[in-house]
């Protein structure tokens, strides 16, 4: 009986622990909060869609993002930071992700991002001895970090997203635990200098990791995550260092695999070591990754030495060990075998070999199609070509027996008409006196010489009659009419070349956006053969250095040429020449629309003049066919903090600065739109008055429309409040505003309850009273309507 209430004393009191230890769980788990992560840098136009809203908003340094919410990045990459955690994050040009999960709290951290498309380099902070949480999905791929240098690409055309570790262990695993034939699947695990390739769908025990091909690597990556991987090599070192000084450990002990290793769970494992000196090799293999990589970005011209060599420098001043610095003149090779289970490679080569034989008849059978196709179309084309000649020759036939009937019926024409002249002639000769006879053909006579002495011929037999004046005329003369003389043919006019610009050109532009145009000409019924070229030439108004500004431009869907502005103007051709010289030239007929497109990031705030011209000649020299001059504003916006105004519900204060030059002129509004809802679901806010006041005089007040809009264009009086001095600089305080708004009313004349968000918009009023520009970024501010007892 004792030891029975003793066992039930011990089962009480462990399930006390594990209460307590459950209440404590479920403490820490509610503690849990949200986390965001700041864009450090962007390097072109980039754009934001939050969480819950289709709208996209433009991307600047020192934004904050938070879960839920997509970063797209477009002509330039962009820096991502955790700063809690110290992760970064580095994208490359056409690059989305998005923020999945980001919370933490006083144990444990948990970060999750899914790179949709595009390129990134990820430097997470060390997670082998950590309880957070850092994944990265890609298409139909998980990776779970646990440790802190690695790079993934996703491939354009295919999708196919290949991961390359730099230092740490990457486990790939599929999105769905059950996704691969109703079973789960086995993680592959990368270790430091392997790559793998990631089929979407098909089991990643299925997919064997290889070497690093460096050479492939560079040539896919984009200059920014090259840069990452260079500038983050003392930590790739330290860390690949702390593993091999790990696995020597365990070699001591007698086991092969690193810790954590899934081998014995018979997933796809490469790794191998089986005495210290192949440990020894893995290391100097791993020691010399980076520098290969930089003397391959060297080679293929992906990073220019004006620029790498700085850079070099800057990251061997942080490394002390001199056999780890990187010297582009002294690289030791890199080799993708070393530190890989032989049996695995060789399997590995095998199904590469069967694969490579597999893609080489496929690729027969597609060339075989497309001759096959090439063929029909050849064939089609000749029965086309015939047929048009055909069609061609029965039309000119057509057309010649119209002219043949035309002539025909002008002789019949004629000759009817001059028996009718003649009949008339003798008619009225009939009804003419003996003597006024006379006076006829002395005048008839005389008509004659005078054709015989200005023309030195004879007169030709008239076509139509002379008629005299009547007998009874004032004159009594009877001069016959004279036929009037032919204009000699006139050239017709040329036909007018024009210059053809999309109706949406950007003629004012935020700071650090992409000023991009699309545009052609109008040639009419000119010749459509003739050869031209296109010069498009940006120059500063307020002599601003335009010589390192980068351009690029479209012909059609195809991007043609990229480089950097010059003062001489960028000569844009059909297609990219070897080299730095030019292309094949247009034809006028190739231009007709507005097929090209282009595209620059004007440096500073200030007025430029873009100048497109129409160039004939094969040097792109002499007098333009055509010459358009457009003016171009690049501004700078203003940035709000909202806070709320202690003893009030709806109020707020906001505190607007200028981050740029604003005229004193400029005529300040605030664009609003109101909204009524949470959880995705919202409608529109009407009859909604809002109120803006500046040092207690109200300079705007509007009310919300049917869609919840209204635009709160500022008094004439109210100036730029202070924002800018009278020279347009910033001033250091800004202008603090207040911001009221009173909700429409139920039928007992009070708020309507519910959640309601306002986003705003500063902007610029233009010439035209219907066009706003936007000053800066949007901004929210949400209010709460509890419902009343």
């Amino acid at each position: 009986m004792r030891r029975g209430k003793s066992c039930w004393k011990m089962v009480s009191s462990t399930l006390i622990l594990l209460l307590a230890g459950s209440a404590a769980w479920t403490t820490q788990a509610s503690a849990d909060s949200a986390r965001s992560m700041t864009i450090s840098r962007i390097d072109g136009p980039a754009y934001i869609q939050q969480s819950g809203g289709a709208l996209r908003i433009q991307a600047y340094p020192g934004m904050l993002l938070h879960e839920g919410d997509t970063l797209v990045t477009e002509s330039g990459g962009a820096v991502l930071s955790i700063q809690d955690e110290g992760d970064e994050i580095t994208l490359a040009p056409n690059s989305e992700i998005r923020i999945k999960v980001l919370t933490g709290g006083a144990v444990q951290s948990t970060t999750k991002l899914e790179l949709m498309s595009g390129q990134a380099y990820t430097s997470v902070h060390d997670l082998r001895e950590s309880r957070d949480v850092f994944e990265m999905d890609v298409p139909g791929q998980k990776l779970e970090v646990r440790g802190t240098q690695f790079f993934v690409i996703i491939n354009p055309l295919t999708g196919t997203p290949d991961v390359v570790a730099g230092a740490g262990v990457v486990k790939v695993s599929g999105t769905n635990p059950q996704s691969f034939a109703g079973k789960a699947e086995s993680p592959v695990t990368l270790y430091p200098a392997q790559q793998i390739s990631l089929t979407p769908g098909v089991d990643p025990s299925l997919q064997t990791p290889t070497g690093v091909d460096i050479s492939d690597l560079v040539h896919q990556a984009s200059p920014d995550i090259i840069k990452a991987i260079i500038q983050n090599k003392a930590q790739i070192d330290r860390e690949n260092q702390e593993l091999i000084e790990q696995q020597k450990k365990q070699l001591e002990q007698g086991q092969s695999k690193p810790s954590g290793s899934s081998a014995s769970n018979g997933s796809n494992d490469l790794f191998l070591v089986s005495q210290l000196d192949d440990l020894q090799k893995i290391q100097q293999n791993l020691n010399v990754l980076v520098g290969n990589v930089a003397k391959e970005a060297s080679s293929q011209g992906k990073i220019e030495k004006s620029k790498l060599d700085p850079l070099i420098e800057q990251v061997n001043r942080g490394i002390d060990d001199p056999n780890g610095k990187i010297d582009l003149g002294n690289v030791r090779p890199f080799d993708p075998t070393v530190g890989l289970d032989p049996q695995q490679e060789a399997k590995r080569k095998e199904q590469e070999k069967v694969q490579q034989e597999l893609q080489k008849k496929i690729q027969e059978q597609i060339q075989q199609q497309q001759q096959q196709i090439q063929e029909v179309l050849q064939q089609q084309q000749m029965q086309d070509i015939l047929l048009q000649q055909q069609m061609q020759q029965q039309f000119q036939a057509m057309i010649d027996n119209i002219l043949k009937t035309i002539a025909e019926l002008q002789q019949a024409n004629q000759k009817a008409a001059e028996q009718r002249a003649t009949q008339a002639v003798i008619q009225y000769q009939q009804q003419l006196s003996t003597e006024e006879m006379k006076r006829f053909e002395e005048e008839v006579r005389r008509r004659n010489q005078e054709r015989i002495q200005m023309g030195g011929q004879q007169p030709a037999a008239p076509t139509q009659p002379i008629v005299p004046t009547q007998p009874n005329s004032p004159s009594g003369s009877m001069t016959p009419p004279v036929k009037p003389p032919v204009d000699p043919p006139v050239d017709p006019k040329p036909v007018e070349i024009k210059a053809v610009f999309s109706p949406d050109f950007p003629e004012q532009v935020p700071l650090h956006s992409s000023h991009k145009f699309t545009f052609g000409f109008s040639s009419g019924q000119s010749n459509q053969e003739t050869k031209v070229k296109v010069r498009v030439t940006y120059r500063s108004k307020t002599d601003i250095n335009l010589s390192e500004t980068d351009y690029t431009y479209w012909y059609g869907e195809d991007a043609i040429k990229e480089g950097q502005l010059s003062p001489d103007g960028i000569v844009i051709t059909k297609e990219a020449g070897p080299g730095e010289e030019e292309g094949e030239d247009f034809t006028l007929g190739e231009l007709n629309g507005t097929p090209i497109t282009f595209a620059t990031r004007l440096p500073e705030v200030g007025d430029y003049q873009v100048k497109v011209e129409l160039l004939k000649d094969e040097e792109a020299a002499g007098d333009p066919l055509v010459t358009v001059t457009k003016e171009v504003h690049v501004f700078d916006g203003l940035s709000t903090e909202v806070n709320p105004i202690e003893g009030t519900d709806l109020d707020r204060t906001l505190k607007v600065k200028a981050g740029g030059i604003l005229l004193p002129e400029t005529a300040v509004g605030l664009k609003v739109s109101l909204r009524r809802g949470s959880n995705g679901e919202f409608e529109p806010v009407a009859g909604a008055q809002f109120k803006l006041l500046h040092n207690d005089e109200d300079i705007a007040t509007g009310e919300t429309n049917y869609t919840g809009m209204r635009n709160l264009l500022l008094e004439p009086s109210a100036g730029t409040l202070g924002l800018v001095d009278e020279i347009g600089n910033p001033t250091s305080e800004g202008a603090s505003l207040t911001l009221q708004v009173i909700l429409p009313l139920n039928e007992v004349e009070i708020p309507i309850p519910g959640e309601y968000t306002a986003e705003l918009q500063w902007v610029r009023q233009t010439g035209d009273i219907e066009k706003f520009i936007p000053l800066g970024q949007a901004f929210k501010v949400h209010y709460t309507v509890p419902p009343t007892l």
